[in-house]
Formats: structure tokens, C-alpha cells, sequence
């Protein structure tokens, strides 16, 4: 009987030394919060874009100031060595790779020059996207505890998206959010059960001093 008796407490103990499971709300509210206390950033995303027959592998260089200042160069992958910067509104600038890289041209965000492969634009790929997704979701959206994403330990939110069609096809958004730092580390996107697009964002430095000058458009 007492061995039972320690066993139970035991158990109970272990218990509450666990972590408890969080609902979505619970872990959207936290990321919120979390970057709201960021006033810029940068980090590299590593992509992987799927459509049709055609694969991109990306890595790009984010960097992030709060409201709408975003600088992307690609590192790897097609279009490495190219650029762009978008200070809000509806134009991004831009530069070609290689040679060219001097010859910065102004094209409307939504441009084919000016999107990925899925036809992503520039300002999707930021935190702040990746949480406005979920902050004001087209679709339901459920948590899963204890994911290990490049062994960090997160929290999945599952966006079932109630429009896919107006969402190029995309019946899924997954997002991985830091137990510890509670923000994004991973996004995933499909159609059915195939993955069309995977971001993971690392080397994420936060609160680095960027200003607007560091964003010529």
C-alpha cells in the first residue's frame, strides 16, 4: 500500500512538472505578445515551393522593421544573388543578380517579377504575416502540443482553410510557434495531404537597431 501510496504521489508530481497543454488562443495570444515587444529583425528563411512539376529550394535574408519595412536577398537558389525592398503600399523595388545587380527597378507588388514561385509576394514571408494569418483566420484553426521543429520545441496551430480556392488551392497552413520564445520557426502549407511549401526561419536576430534608412527603396 505505501509503495502504491509514493507511486501515486509520484505521479502526480511528474504531472505537474510537465508542461500544460495550451489551446490555440492560448498560443496565438503569447506569440502576439511576445512580438509586440519586436521592433525589427532579421533571419534567414530556408523554402521549399512546389507547383506543378516545378521545385524552388530558396534560402532568403529577411530583414524587418516595424510597420512595413521589409529587405529580402536571396542567398541560394533561383534568383540568388537578387533583391528586393517594399516600404508598404502597392510597389516593391528590385534588383536582378549577378552583372545587374546595380539596376534597381520599381514593379507592383503583386507583380510575377516580383513573386515566388506560388506567387508569393515580398511581404507575405514576415512574422507579422505568418501570425495575421491566424489572428484573423479564413478557416478553423486547432493546437497540437509538443512538436520538435529542428529540436526546438513548439506548438502547431492548424489553419483548415475555408476558402482554398481563393488561397491558390492551399486546404492547410500549419504553424510551428517556440514554447520558449513563442514565435514562428516553421510554416507549412498544403494542398490535400502533398506539402507545397515549407519556411523555416533561422538565425533570427531581434531587436538589432534597424531604421528606415536601412531600407532604400
Amino acid at each position: 500500500m505505501k509503495k502504491t501510496a509514493f507511486a501515486l504521489i509520484a505521479a502526480v508530481l511528474v504531472a505537474g512538472a510537465l508542461p500544460h497543454p495550451v489551446t490555440a488562443a492560448d498560443a496565438l495570444t503569447q506569440a502576439l505578445e511576445a512580438f509586440s515587444k519586436v521592433n525589427d529583425y532579421t533571419a534567414d528563411i530556408v523554402v521549399h515551393e512546389v507547383k506543378g512539376s516545378d521545385v524552388h529550394d530558396n534560402t532568403y535574408h529577411y530583414s524587418y522593421l516595424k510597420p512595413n519595412y521589409v529587405k529580402l536577398d536571396v542567398l541560394s537558389g533561383p534568383g540568388r544573388g537578387s533583391g528586393a525592398v517594399w516600404t508598404g503600399g502597392d510597389q516593391v523595388s528590385g534588383h536582378m543578380g549577378g552583372i545587374l545587380s546595380g539596376l534597381h527597378k520599381k514593379v507592383g507588388l503583386h507583380d510575377a517579377q516580383a513573386e515566388s514561385l506560388r506567387g508569393d509576394s515580398i511581404d507575405t514571408g514576415t512574422i507579422s504575416a505568418m501570425l495575421e494569418q491566424f489572428k484573423d483566420p479564413k478557416g478553423a484553426v486547432t493546437e497540437t502540443d509538443d512538436k520538435t521543429v529542428d529540436g526546438v520545441l513548439t506548438d502547431e496551430l492548424s489553419l483548415k482553410t475555408a476558402d482554398p480556392a481563393s488561397m491558390g488551392g492551399i486546404t492547410r497552413i500549419d504553424l510551428y510557434l517556440s514554447h520558449t520564445a513563442h514565435m514562428p520557426v516553421r510554416r507549412e502549407r498544403y494542398i490535400g495531404d502533398q506539402l507545397v511549401k515549407s519556411e523555416q526561419v533561422t538565425n533570427q536576430k531581434i531587436n538589432i537597431g534597424l531604421k528606415p534608412s536601412d531600407f532604400p527603396f
